[in-house]
């Protein structure tokens, strides 16, 4: 069946909205007044384990979409399911340049002030400055938003996985 990553991600949702609706009403099923209507708790049981198995047909097919297509990363060919494994190392990578850029912690209560002349002190030098750390983050930055672009086009490409139609309503 020709399906988009994002065709099979909104699946997913749905059919985890369509479990997570059997579980919260489980419990509520299984004591009854006289005269209440309730689903009775095997019905929900069967609906709950309809989505589970929904959802594990979905993610596998997923997973055999992610590893289908590709797109150009930095010189190199790279599946979507490398991208999506690695969008969260380059994200945090990001992340520690922002940080370093920044010029490491300041004491909260003012101590430890790098400004301070003693002559009887040795204090530690910044190995990154300030500037440099911007760049690298800029550097950074634009890495994790070229993934996350190559990302989008891709789950926007339309391929052929093993999957029932039926699964995608």
């Amino acid at each position: 069946m020709l399906v988009t990553g994002y065709a099979l991600r909104e699946a997913i949702k749905q059919w985890e909205l369509r479990k997570d609706a059997s579980n919260r009403v489980f419990d509520e099923s299984l004591k009854i007044f006289p005269g209440e209507e309730k689903p009775h708790p095997s019905k929900l049981i069967e609906q709950y384990l309809a989505a589970e198995v929904a959802i594990a047909q979905l993610q596998t097919a997923q997973a055999q979409y992610n590893l289908l297509v590709t797109f150009d990363f930095e010189g190199r060919k790279i599946t979507l399911c490398e991208a999506v494994k690695s969008l969260g190392g380059y994200s945090r990578v990001e992340k520690l340049w922002r940080t370093a850029a920044g010029g490491g912690k300041k004491d909260r209560y003012g101590y430890g002030d790098s400004n301070e002349r003693d002559s009887t002190k040795i204090y530690a030098v910044q190995v990154v400055t300030p500037m440099q750390g911007v760049e690298q983050a800029t550097v950074a930055a634009r890495r994790a938003s070229a993934l996350r672009a190559g990302i989008a086009t891709g789950n926007a490409t339309t391929c052929d996985v093993a999957l029932s139609p039926e699964l995608l309503k």
